[in-house]
């Protein structure tokens, strides 16, 4: 009989691991100095009072030390004074609107009063908040920078641009939250940020979202003092934006059919259809048949300032020369001539018609956006038809190229070019590294941290955004409970942990050149949308996550404490989930597979296990070291992948045994094609030349279920045997998949 292995709780032992570790970070977070009770007009000298501390504050400051002065208590309605130089009307502006606007509900001095604030005589009380901008402040710091001042009269903060105010104002706002009274201890701040860039990516293309939703995310990475949106507005599924030079794109390239986009990773053919009559734009549009959107450009200029007053740059990317399915069914023309193989979203190169498309589409982008980057994406473009394109080939010939991965590289040059006119800078995923690179590019390294290492060594900019530390659609508990997601897990711990420039300095070795560190501009997350259909599960991946990452990009090398992170984080989610934020269970989390924690003594431990699998022949060790697989597949030192084809696994016990049962951890993740083999075979033997098969019953599973599980198959036997084999995809359709740990008793 097969054995069915899926773990759904945690021991009560973690369980009150994780109740104590809780309660003790609950403590901790809120420790505040007590130095004088307060009151609304001050302090009693002697009596002792506590309140908030910034220990509290996400992401954390980079200096902080409690002052005597006991505390102060910043109440809705007090009174706030701004002083600035050398900045223009239209941010202070903006910034007054935001701070007036904000949960502190401060009103600037001189306006009118509320009775609340005012003193018995009737005079206007003291300003509560003094905040100082001007160049002159704060001299030889990063951009962003502040101090604050708490004490028992109120806050006085000093920046050197609007930035950092605005910045102080996010600390300002966590603090008076952090305490049911909003009394803040005193305290001063010294905070700055670690990187120039700190963004994340949202992926509108594969599913759309709204206007409004994406304002709602950047009101919350504002409070993240995050300063990067990027918006992937182009590729496969849907081209998201209007542009005069090409109407077609939104009117053919935006919308398909519903049950496609709904029932995500289907592996069906995608189906385009002309924009329905009655849409709104800037909506997600559904009736149950059709499904799409798109942004007008006067709403992405809505974003675009909405972004600034919260001192975010919006960074636009239009995919080239790949990831272009949606382009290539409105022009069929930009395909490459007599394809060979069955490649659906790459243009050709060697069409001149192609280049003169994309130059007025980044034009008008250009125009719209004031970001100095335009991303250009330049990642997976299978090259294979190039290789046989008449058009691709000349195109070589006539510019002495190589080969593909030069024509690649003419390509991302060509376009660089005409960003370059027009006063901006490409990035581009890491894949425009192939075949040579210009010195002016970026490159954002998303496949691991090779190419962002590799990039920076050559002296290119360089934003790190790792794939198996920041692609937040990866599933991040234990991935039966969780909602489908592209890869199986990816928890908030491991989102944190990542460090940048260790990677850097370990790749360099004894070349290490610190000069080369102002390359690294700052960290991105990426949240790619092909199976988040919803809002809710938008945030739901996104956060907490991206706290973390918010943390890794702000706050100093060196400084990190997830413990006491997690338990900071459990309180920013009570209160971003009371803004409306719909977030992970942090506080339920499972974390880790609670059984590849414990090892497994059975017959197969240590024996000599040899692998083959369509290529040469392997040890397989991780299959007999007594742990079972953790939720981590890709690249995972637990789990042996099987491409899509023959499998045998031979196990020598090292002499003869009685067997009683043979059997073999597998993944089952259709969503993702990786199946359990369906012609498994368990076979025996004395002498490993004559085997004798053992049946094995292959469970049959639901089509329709698509989540992620792990089954154990195995076979009872009643023998004696030495060698073990287990052989599987045999058959004309082989499967894809994983295995794991070989259970032999």
């Amino acid at each position: 009989m097969p054995i069915f292995a899926l773990e759904k709780c945690l021991s009560l032992r973690q369980s009150m691991k994780k109740l104590f570790s809780l309660i003790l970070g609950f403590a901790f977070c809120f420790l505040s100095y007590a130095a004088g009770e307060e009151s609304r007009g001050g302090n009693a000298p002697g009596e002792l009072r506590s309140g908030s501390t910034p220990d509290c504050i996400l992401p954390q400051v980079a200096q902080w030390t409690p002052a005597n002065g006991g505390s102060f208590v910043l109440s809705n309605g007090a009174v706030y004074r701004l002083q600035a130089k050398g900045v223009s009307d239209d941010q202070v502006k903006a910034f007054k609107a935001y701070i007036e606007s904000s949960s502190l509900a401060l009103r600037e001095a001189g306006k009118e009063a509320a009775s609340a604030v005012k003193t018995q005589a009737g005079k206007e009380a003291a300003s509560a908040v003094k905040i100082q901008v001007g160049p002159k402040l704060l001299k030889d710091t990063r951009e962003g920078a502040y101090k604050m001042t708490v004490d028992r009269k109120g806050v006085s903060i000093q920046a050197n641009g609007v930035a950092g105010a605005f910045y102080a104002v996010q600390s300002l706002m966590q603090l008076q939250a952090a305490d049911e009274e909003g009394r803040i201890a005193a305290c001063r701040i010294e905070d700055a940020p670690r990187y120039a860039y700190r963004g994340l990516m949202f992926d509108v293309s594969r599913h759309f979202h709204s206007k409004d939703f994406i304002l709602k995310q950047i009101d919350l990475m504002a409070q993240l003092k995050m300063n990067r949106l990027h918006l992937h507005l182009t590729d496969n599924e849907g081209w998201r934006i209007a542009l005069d030079c090409a109407p077609e794109m939104v009117k053919k390239g935006a919308f398909g059919d519903s049950w496609w986009f709904n029932h995500v990773l289907n592996g069906t053919p995608m189906t385009l259809v002309e924009e329905p009559e009655g849409y709104e734009p800037g909506t997600v549009y559904d009736d149950g048949k059709v499904y799409g959107g798109y942004y007008t450009k006067d709403q992405i200029r809505e974003i675009i300032a909405y972004a600034a007053d919260r001192h975010i740059e919006v960074i636009p990317e239009i995919e080239i020369p790949g990831h272009n399915i949606a382009l290539l069914r409105v022009h069929p023309e930009f395909f490459c001539e007599n394809r060979k193989y069955n490649i659906d979203n790459v243009v050709c190169p060697g069409r001149e018609e192609v280049f003169a498309f994309f130059e007025n589409v980044l034009k008008e982008v250009m125009e719209l956006f004031p970001s100095r980057y335009v991303h250009i994406g330049g990642d997976e473009a299978n090259k294979s038809n190039w290789g046989v394109c008449p058009l691709c080939q000349k195109r070589i010939a006539d510019e002495h190229l190589k080969d593909v991965y030069e024509l690649q590289s003419y390509c991302i040059r060509r376009v660089e070019k005409m960003v370059n006119a027009c006063g901006k800078q490409i990035i581009g995923w890491d894949e425009i590294l192939q075949g040579g690179l210009s010195d002016n590019a970026t490159v954002m390294s998303w496949r691991g941290t090779e190419g962002g290492v590799q990039a920076i060594r050559m002296n290119h900019d360089v934003i790190m955004t790792p794939s198996n530390y920041y692609y937040l659609d990866f599933g991040q508990d234990a991935p039966y409970k969780e909602p489908l997601a592209f890869n199986t897990y990816l928890p908030l711990e491991t989102v944190y942990s990542y460090e940048p420039e260790e990677d850097i300095i370990a790749a360099c070795g004894a070349d290490y050149d610190p000069s080369i560190m102002k390359h690294l501009l700052g960290l991105q997350g990426n949240l790619w949308g092909e199976c988040i259909v919803s809002d809710s599960h938008f945030e739901y991946m996104l956060y907490p996550r991206a706290f973390a990452i918010a943390e890794n990009a702000w706050s100093p090398k060196g400084s990190k404490n997830y413990p006491a992170f997690r338990e900071k984080t459990l309180a920013f989610i009570e209160r971003v989930r009371k803004q409306g934020y719909h977030t992970f269970d942090l506080a339920s989390e499972v974390g880790h597979r609670p059984a590849a924690a414990t090892p497994i003594v059975n017959l197969a431990l240590g024996a000599k296990t040899t692998w083959r699998n369509g290529g040469k022949e392997e040890t397989a060790d991780m299959l007999v070291d007594g742990y079972l697989g953790d939720w981590v597949l890709w690249k995972s030192p637990q789990w042996k992948e099987c491409v899509k084809r023959e499998l045998v696994l031979d196990i020598d016990l090292g002499e003869s045994k009685d067997l009683h049962y043979i059997g073999a951890e597998f993944v089952h993740f259709p969503a993702r094609r990786c199946q359990l083999p369906n012609d498994l075979q368990v076979l025996i033997s004395e002498d490993g030349i004559n085997y004798t098969p053992v049946p094995v019953v292959i469970p049959e599973l639901s089509k329709e279920d698509r989540h992620f599980s792990i089954l154990t198959l195995g076979a009872t036997v009643n023998a004696k045997a030495r060698y073990v084999r287990l052989e599987g995809n045999k058959e004309k359709k082989k499967t894809w998949g994983y295995i794991g740990e070989i259970i032999i008793n």
